[in-house]
């Protein structure tokens, strides 16, 4: 249940439907759980009947302030897209201590992050450190700014942002919201870029 209360949190957040089914699927349904998955399909179904109105109406009153939360990068906008053997070449991770990563850039943003939050997890696993790794959650910050964060890494009580670069806007919003996580106790953001960050 606290995977679904993410998932909607995320959508409300977002003011958008878009991620809702493919969210729920990945979070919610098991294949041996199956009286559970039946329940939770039940109450995802019940869900969107009663939050996909309001979204719909509050949409066109919220767009104005979706762009600048966007400008601001409080909310980074991933689309997917169809890349062809590029690579995240340029990176930050070794203030994790992780040597030299360079996965492939999938395209496909949910598949990147999760194939990153692996190796991540996996880095960790090997040292024998406990981390945890919080997937698209909201932080309130002390300026009234609300940033989704898309990887937060919580090690040693330090928590490291993680940010996928794709484009330039990408790179824009990075620079512009890593000061700012950076006063509200953030270590400095981490990020896996195709593009140089400098």
């Amino acid at each position: 249940m606290g995977n679904f209360t993410k998932i909607v949190s995320y959508c409300w957040d977002n003011n958008s439907l878009s991620a809702y089914w493919s969210l729920v699927f990945k979070a919610c349904f098991h294949i041996k759980a199956i009286y559970s998955s039946i329940i939770m399909a039940v109450i995802s179904i019940a869900v969107f009947i009663v939050i996909a109105p309001i979204i719909l109406i509050r949409r066109p009153f919220l767009e104005s302030k979706m762009a600048q939360r966007q400008n601001s990068g409080e909310v980074f906008n991933y689309t997917d897209a169809n890349l062809n053997e590029q690579k995240f070449t340029y990176s930050n991770l070794n203030e994790l201590g992780l040597e030299k990563f360079e996965p492939t850039a999938t395209g496909n943003v949910r598949m990147d992050f999760a194939l990153t939050a692996g190796y991540i997890d996996e880095h960790f696993r090997k040292e024998k450190i406990y981390i945890t790794q919080n997937v698209f959650e909201t932080y309130d910050l002390s300026n009234k700014m609300q940033a989704l964060i898309p990887i937060s890494i919580e090690t040693n009580e330090k928590v490291y942002p993680l940010y996928l670069i794709y484009n330039q806007e990408h790179k824009d919003s990075y620079h512009k919201i890593n000061p700012i996580l950076k006063t509200n106790n953030f270590e400095n953001a981490l990020y896996l870029s195709l593009i140089p960050m400098w």
